[in-house]
């Protein structure tokens, strides 16, 4: 049975979006700092503190009616169609607030990569073919089950805060410490992580290659970018 790749057409589509989405790490930090700048919010430093300042700016932008200037869509996150959107029947989320998901998951990837220089960004095989995480974009921290998801901690739970207002409104509000707490309970984790598990990386970010696991670092994909 062969895996399957989340919501891609295939693996070798999955993996030529994660070469688009890494290709476009660079582009990302420059747009948040520029958003940020433009829009009053507080320089970054990269420091554990830096975070729950994004989150702050975020939830603040995010729920605002101000533009972001931009148009594109994360490559890793599942599009509705305009009528699975009418089935949902909730308020519409404008596309900014997933660019925002983004840019933010991106800071925090970067943070956990100051941290642990041997994680890198790949295109996630699990040993299951219907492993959940099969085709996500994620930093491999050397677990065999238990990468990293940093784009997943950046939602800072815009989305639903405007998607729920009038459906459930007891679950539209943002997380507001979301992932300076998620970044603390990361680093404690960890030491207990690699004491309980034997260290294996995922040989090749993408292709067969990246099919095959291997109990050594097997060196820099050149993907980290950390600037």
């Amino acid at each position: 049975m062969k895996r399957r790749p989340y919501i891609y057409d295939s693996w070798k589509d999955a993996d030529a979006k994660f070469d688009g989405f890494v290709a476009s790490i660079p582009e990302r930090r420059q747009q948040l700092r520029d958003l940020m700048a433009a829009t009053g919010g507080p320089e970054l430093d990269g420091t554990p503190a830096s975070l729950q300042l994004l989150n702050d700016w975020v939830i603040e932008f995010g729920l605002s009616d101000q533009d972001d200037g931009m148009d594109w869509w994360p490559l890793w996150l599942y599009r509705m169609t305009s009528e699975e959107r009418a089935k949902k029947r909730t308020i519409p989320v404008p596309d900014k607030a997933y660019r925002l998901w983004e840019l933010t998951g991106i800071y925090f990837a970067d943070m956990c990569l100051t941290h642990d220089p041997t994680m890198q960004w790949v295109c996630w095989r699990g040993d299951h073919p219907i492993d959940i995480h099969n085709a996500q974009f994620y930093l491999d921290q050397g677990l065999a089950y238990r990468p990293m998801d940093p784009l997943s901690i950046g939602n800072v739970g815009i989305g639903t805060t405007i998607s729920q207002r009038e459906l459930r409104p007891d679950l539209a509000h943002p997380k507001p410490t979301a992932l300076a707490r998620a970044f603390d309970v990361w680093r404690a984790r960890q030491p207990q992580w690699f004491a309980e598990q034997p260290r294996s990386w995922q040989a090749a970010p993408t292709d067969r290659k990246a099919n095959k696991r291997i109990p050594h670092h097997p060196g820099d994909f050149g993907h980290n970018h950390l600037p």
